[in-house]
């Protein structure tokens, strides 16, 4: 996804040969990902003679909000405050995060 929100459209073949060199995936495995992604809505894709364009359905910002909000009603009963317990207790702050991150409560305003 990360290839397609730098630029799209783009063909399978672009997607497969970006792939296999970075990440050393098989052409296989890369058709099969674009082919669960299209069926899932995460990509479109235009048929342009013989070959299919591959595009996001979503921008990057709307595809993390979702994710957020599916991980949180998943994992945490869609509640906040636990997840940022556990993250805390897991991945220790340092003075500087912990600074940064009451500064940013300080400026959200709250929602009825």
């Amino acid at each position: 996804m990360e290839m397609l929100w730098e630029q799209a459209p783009r063909t399978s073949q672009e997607v497969v040969a970006s792939l296999e060199r970075e990440r050393g995936w098989k052409r296989a495995t890369v058709l099969t990902l674009l082919s669960r992604l299209a069926a899932k809505g995460a990509v479109v894709t235009e048929p342009q003679g013989n070959r299919f364009l591959y595009s996001p359905a979503f921008e990057r910002a709307e595809c993390v909000s979702m994710e957020t909000s599916s991980l949180l009603g998943r994992l945490f009963g869609g509640a906040l405050q636990p997840l940022l317990a556990h993250l805390a207790e897991h991945h220790p702050l340092t003075k500087k995060d912990i600074a940064e991150l009451k500064a940013l409560l300080d400026d959200i305003e709250p929602k009825a």
